[in-house]
């Protein structure tokens, strides 16, 4: 009778206690946990261990000092998973188990331990020792495994008071980064508010690692320091990284922060890729005011004075052919140049030519790349002209950057249409080699001993040539006029790779 009423006494006094554990602070509650068990037994200890991380992590302690509470957290895999599902005694006497182990070196006697759970969500146990042994009551385990269904219950609904807490905060934290991208176009705000979200040191990263900006909740410290990258998309493209210092927490809200954050970043990436795209419209729209047979001077000068672009004389144009991309190339350069894209190559506007030449310099290092510059411009109307002209002439010069002024006849010789015919009358009966020997000849005004030497053979040797391609072409290699005509058929053989 006198254990019956123990039993109905211990009853009500945990279901009351678990009761108050709703109006506590979790930390609190596990305290209050602790001490309600020991203040219905006569028991030595109680303490509180919940899962956090894989871990069994003391939350909690109440009684007389134990080692054991010195030998937590404890890994849940080294554990036996029936801890979290019903009352476990030290008669159960489970080997494979570290929590077993440690009970039976520190040689507590009699101990067991309560599950926190509700349904198949287990929060982790509370474990009850007698320094002394003692008799458990069969009809407690009962009683304590209700005292743990209604501390499952007390702390999920803990759990779902605290998650919508942090969701609303989240919200708050929404509606604050979605005005500050309403506001501006740079990232500075956003990372120092979602720095301030994440409780964590963030910097953001362009897609090609370049620093975009910072905020740092202690002294900055070496990048390489960063723990992690979550990559931010704009659709299937990613435009940059979010990296953190300190790892971050794998708890639900901390990772629906960070998209929080990702996705408020996303659509920053993407006003600023509809302002370029729109910019870039802009000076496409340009090009083809200057491209119209009739300019309209006023309308151009209009135009260019919106996008900041400088067409006082004398300026100069350029034609690129690379297959990288120029745009992204020429972002250090936009305050001396400006890019606009042409069907396949890109249009360089330009005042001075070192900024060209830089630039230049710069793509080629990525890809193979060609150049091909105008003469000074002093009219709007030669804009039409010079292009067309440029970008009929940059299929022929090599891998380099030009002036157009350097290609000398070669711009008249590509207006010839009924050039296989001339290059085929003139240098048809000569093979490889008499065509190369001829053209050296020729590229040395004629001295025989200087173009014995550049083809590295003996004098003799070059006449012996000289005499059997003038017998060839029933010429004289002596006549300027010859000179000139054969100068001319090479040229263009070269130029259209016959």
């Amino acid at each position: 009778m006198q254990t019956q009423k123990l039993v109905e006494r211990v009853a009500k006094q945990l279901r009351d206690a678990s009761r108050q554990l709703i109006h506590l602070p979790p930390d609190e509650a596990f305290q209050y946990i602790a001490d309600a068990c020991r203040k219905e037994l006569p028991i030595d200890f109680s303490a509180i261990a919940m899962a956090d991380n894989n871990q069994y992590v003391l939350k909690s302690w109440s009684g007389e000092p134990h080692p054991i509470s010195t030998t937590f957290p404890l890994t849940i895999a080294d554990c036996a998973p029936l801890l979290t599902k019903e009352v476990v005694t030290h008669l159960h006497n489970i080997k494979e188990c570290s929590l077993f182990q440690l009970m039976k070196n520190t040689n507590i006697r009699s101990w067991f331990t309560v599950p926190f759970k509700i349904d198949d969500t287990r929060f982790g146990f509370c474990l009850i020792g007698y320094l002394t042994p003692i008799e458990l009551i069969p009809d407690m385990g009962d009683v304590f495994n209700e005292f743990g269904k209604d501390v499952g219950v007390s702390m999920l609904y803990q759990h779902e008071k605290n998650d919508k807490q942090q969701l609303e905060q989240l919200l708050r934290y929404q509606q604050l980064l979605l005005h500050e991208t309403l506001i501006g176009d740079a990232f500075d705000g956003l990372t120092a508010k979602i720095s301030t979200l994440l409780h964590n040191s963030v910097v953001l990263f362009d897609r090609f690692h370049h620093i975009l900006s910072e905020a740092w909740l202690e002294d900055a410290q070496s990048y390489d320091a960063l723990t992690e990258q979550h990559p931010i998309h704009v659709g299937q493209e990613v435009f940059g990284y979010l990296a953190l210092l300190h790892q971050s927490p794998p708890t639900h809200y901390v990772q629906l922060s960070i998209e929080v954050a990702k996705n408020i970043y996303a659509i920053q990436f993407m006003k600023q890729k509809i302002a370029f795209e729109a910019y870039e419209k802009k000076k496409e729209q340009l090009l083809d005011l200057l491209l119209q047979s009739l300019v309209n001077e006023q309308m151009v000068r209009t135009q260019a004075n919106l996008l900041n672009i400088d067409l006082t004389p004398p300026f100069y144009i350029a034609v690129v052919d690379t297959t990288t991309n120029v745009l992204e190339k020429a972002t250090s350069f936009e305050q001396h140049l400006t890019t606009i894209h042409y069907g396949e190559q890109v249009v360089l506007l330009f005042k001075e030519p070192d900024y060209a030449q830089a630039l230049y310099k710069l793509i080629a290092q990525h890809a193979p790349t060609k150049m091909l510059s105008s003469r000074p411009l002093h009219k709007l109307q030669n804009v039409r002209v010079e292009l067309l002209k440029l970008k009929h002439a940059i299929p022929f010069i090599e891998h380099a950057a030009v002036d157009y002024a350097q290609l000398g006849v070669i711009p008249l010789l590509q207006e010839i249409t009924h050039y296989e015919h001339f290059v085929d009358e003139q240098l048809g009966p000569l093979n490889t080699l008499l065509l190369e020997t001829l053209k050296s000849y020729l590229a040395h005004n004629g001295n025989a001993s200087e173009t014995a030497q550049a083809l590295f053979i003996h004098r003799s040797t070059l006449l012996y040539r000289v005499e059997k391609i003038e017998t060839l072409l029933q010429c004289s290699l002596q006549h300027n006029e010859t000179r000139f005509t054969l100068q001319l058929a090479l040229k263009l053989k070269e130029l259209h790779k016959l």
